[in-house]
């Protein structure tokens, strides 16, 4: 996994195309969660979160694949600034979803109050003892008591309406010294050698995707954005570090092939929960209309002639 993590750190500059061979307070507010917070809504036969419905796009059914994509992208590290070795005290993790990111670290570090919010308790009863979830919005005023040494959120582009808030409130509730880390993957899909047809069904989805997403004003290519509004915030040496998902397994470099592998896995069994919100809430598709549409991103996504990739940004500061 070290050898993964370091061919695709080194390489990610070089990706190319042409070398292919053929994805207490406010921890008080959800001390009493009422019934109406636990159910969920049903929509299209999904089920969303009930708390703030509408808000989120993604299904509570979401796979937790994507979780050890991001492990196996950083050589099996679950921060590329947090070290095993370090020693916190209280930790956020913004946008939990499943817990599993949250549960990993708390096992890693036994010594730090993690604590994990989302919109759906969609996570497990048993956790590790220094791990709390609460239903909780990150959009609302933060009212937390103490402060943090390290705040996490990962993949929530098309979650989050207003970046520069968030972060500006992250920022007053980090502890000096502590860190800030967001993760996300960039809207639309990108290819450098051509094999990507702008009229082919992936880059049709791709961009409905982000169309969608700006009509609910909740973009998806809010990665572009996050180092100037980390700077605009008062957060110095803001580090900036790009990835590269393969579609698929296209390329020849035996990293990125294992990488797209699980990316294809990924995206083409999540592709309805992805795309049911945006498509039928922002472009007024209907579900029908949308599963025969999907029958042609799937086969796209799955065809190693098309070297496609996703571009996945790490924002931090040293």
């Amino acid at each position: 996994m070290r050898e993964i993590q370091k061919k695709i750190r080194e390489n990610a500059d070089d990706f190319n195309d042409q070398d292919s061979a053929i994805g207490s307070t406010r921890e008080s507010s959800s001390a009493s969660i009422g019934s109406s917070i636990l159910r969920y809504r049903e929509e299209n036969g999904r089920t969303y979160h009930a708390y703030k419905e509408g808000t989120y796009i993604l299904p509570n059914d979401e796979a937790d694949l994507q979780h050890h994509m991001f492990t196996l992208t950083f050589g099996g590290k679950l921060s590329t600034v947090i070290d095993k070795s370090q020693k916190l005290h209280r930790v956020l993790d913004v946008g939990t979803g499943t817990g599993i990111w949250a549960i990993d670290f708390a096992d890693e570090h036994p010594e730090a109050q993690v604590i994990g919010i989302d919109l759906s308790p969609i996570q497990p009863a048993f956790t590790p003892p220094n791990l709390t979830f609460y239903v909780d919005d990150a959009e609302d005023p933060w009212t937390y008591t103490e402060k943090f040494d390290f705040i996490y959120s990962r993949m929530m582009t098309g979650s989050i309406a207003k970046w520069p808030e968030f972060i500006a409130q992250a920022k007053e509730f980090l502890n000096p010294g502590g860190q800030l880390e967001i993760v996300d993957i960039v809207f639309p899909i990108e290819c450098d050698d051509g094999t990507l047809s702008k009229d082919s069904a992936l880059m049709k989805w791709s961009n409905f995707m982000a169309e969608a997403a700006d009509k609910l004003g909740r973009k998806v290519d809010s990665a572009k954005r996050y180092r100037e509004q980390l700077e605009e915030a008062g957060f110095t040496d803001v580090v900036e570090t790009r990835y590269k998902w393969p579609q698929n397994r296209w390329p020849k470099d035996q990293a990125y092939k294992e990488l797209g592998m699980w990316t294809v896995e990924n995206l083409t069994t999540g592709l309805q929960g992805l795309s049911l919100a945006l498509f039928t809430r922002g472009l007024g598709w209907s579900a029908e209309e949308l599963e025969v549409f999907l029958i042609d991103v799937r086969n796209d996504m799955k065809n190693t002639r098309i070297h496609a990739y996703w571009n996945m940004w790490v924002l931090a500061h040293l």
